[in-house]
């Protein structure tokens, strides 16, 4: 049987590398390899068969009948409290004291950041996206207007949401990239200085790792290629586990000399496999999620797993 050639764009991550770099094959499938949509940037391009998508994004456009389907492959995960950031002089000690608080949120509203804080918030301390004052760096995919009661402000062309916080405009900035701004802004600090208890306890108490992003692939390519979609799952699957095999082997080969016994500690307290693909292994996250959205009113209705996601 002749390949089916598909167009992949996804970022570079361990766990992925292993099927860009070919030591990986999809069984029946001619891996073709498309850039993402900026450099050193994991977004892939829609324009892809297969790409990697915002998974509240991708979540939001399914219930408008979007041309892609989003997959259980999920390859990028954050916990939150160690992307909360404020300044070191702020007297804002935890989550409990965010109400009336100015918040800014990477990119827009709708940012699976900005969901899960939204929705821890609402569900371990019964704040709602209401009492807090939201602030975003892009126009919102998502018109606002809809959300009834909800403050949020577009910062002007050229005021970052870093010298925001930096100057007292904003008390609370949530960022992917808090580590690099720490190390650049020495007048802020994280929320939460023991994060890893912090999200250990939430990992615990939640069984949650927080997916930022989901392969999703064209509806047309799944329906005409009904067994597409189990065989990426597959190939995703064994990526994996080369990645996680490697690192366990050498973990020489990363810049950090304390990487193993970091390894030890999170393979004791949050489990070996923290990027489990699938849907069964995801459902309790993947509820959540869609409950936060439908909660938040980006979405119009609470739909199962199954009737969302493929794979």
């Amino acid at each position: 049987m002749t390949p089916l050639r598909l167009s992949l764009s996804c970022g570079s991550y361990d766990r992925t590398l292993p099927l860009l770099d070919g030591r990986v094959k999809a069984e029946g499938i001619e891996m073709v390899f498309v850039p993402t949509l900026r450099p050193g940037s994991p977004m892939g391009s829609p324009e892809a068969d297969a790409y990697e998508a915002s998974i509240t994004g991708i979540i939001m456009q399914s219930f408008s009948h979007g041309p892609h389907l989003p997959l259980t492959i999920l390859p990028r995960r954050k916990f939150t409290h160690q992307l909360l950031l404020t300044r070191r002089d702020s007297k804002i000690s935890g989550c409990e004291d965010f109400v009336g608080r100015k918040i800014g949120v990477l990119r827009w509203y709708e940012h699976p950041l900005g969901v899960w804080l939204r929705g821890h918030l609402r569900d371990r301390y019964g704040i709602s996206p209401r009492q807090i004052h939201w602030f975003t760096d892009r126009e919102n995919l998502f018109p606002i207007s809809r959300l009834e009661g909800i403050q949020v402000t577009l910062v002007a062309a050229g005021k970052g949401l870093v010298q925001m916080l930096v100057e007292g405009e904003i008390d609370i900035l949530a960022h992917e990239e808090a580590q690099a701004i720490l190390l650049q802004q020495p007048t802020l600090r994280r929320l939460f200085a023991d994060f890893k208890e912090a999200e250990a306890a939430y990992f615990k108490e939640s069984g949650i790792f927080p997916s930022y992003h989901a392969l999703a692939i064209k509806r047309e390519t799944a329906a005409r290629h009904g067994w597409v979609v189990a065989n990426l799952l597959n190939a995703f699957e064994e990526a994996k586990q080369v990645a996680l095999s490697a690192l366990e082997r050498d973990n020489s080969l990363f810049s950090s000399p304390w990487l193993g016994s970091l390894l030890e500690e999170q393979y004791r307290r949050l489990g070996r496999d923290l990027y489990p693909y699938g849907l069964e292994a995801n459902r309790r996250e993947l509820e959540t999620l869609v409950r936060h959205l439908h909660e938040q009113g980006l979405i119009p209705t609470i739909l199962s797993p199954e009737e969302i996601f493929a794979g």
